[in-house]
């Protein structure tokens, strides 16, 4: 016996993977738009300092050489170089001129547009130096902001672990002066 003009209710499943992959690219899209530029930024100038990080700990062992790691907050900018302070250079890095030297400059660099490099400390220093071994010769911080928010980037001492964190900023409270105490201001 046979049933006529009854319809079956359900979807099939090319029905329902061409739903979920709708779905999927309009998340694709949305998602990065609730982002701001300055976070997108902040996030991609602290990947990069630990992709650089590494790739100077990682040279240092290849070639058996020590290699730093200078960073310049006053001109907003770090470098890979040799022991003696002498600009690494890498033909794949910058405009593609043979011989260019691996400095990355947060304010000349678009894809960094206003971020800023707003400390760097390791021990007295605002540098670190990798050894033959890939060790540091001391751990310290960077930290980067921008209206997207403040990142530090951390390399431990000892390990050269490099590590990333969102740092809130604390809200500043203002002094309250007392007129009638003698000691204030």
């Amino acid at each position: 016996m046979r049933r006529v003009g009854l319809r079956s209710r359900a979807f099939t499943l090319v029905e329902i993977l061409v739903a979920l992959a709708i779905m999927g690219i309009a998340t694709a899209i949305v998602i990065p738009s609730m982002m701001s530029a300055g976070q997108m930024g902040v996030q991609a100038a602290a990947r990069m300092v630990i992709a650089d990080l590494l790739v100077a700990q990682n040279d240092a062992v290849a070639a058996q050489r020590s290699r730093r790691v200078v960073f310049e907050p006053g001109f907003n900018r770090y470098r890979l170089t040799d022991a003696a302070g002498i600009n690494l250079q890498r033909s794949w890095k910058g405009h593609g001129g043979h011989g260019s030297s691996y400095i990355v400059d947060f304010t000349l660099d678009s894809r960094f547009r206003g971020v800023r490099l707003v400390e760097a400390e390791f021990g007295d220093d605002s540098f670190v130096e990798f050894d033959d071994l890939g060790t540091p010769d001391k751990g310290g911080h960077v930290i980067l902001e921008s209206e997207g928010g403040r990142f530090r980037v951390r390399v431990a001492n000892l390990t050269g672990r490099v590590t990333v964190e969102r740092v809130t900023l604390e809200p500043v409270v203002p002094a309250v002066i007392d007129p009638d105490d003698p000691g204030g201001l």
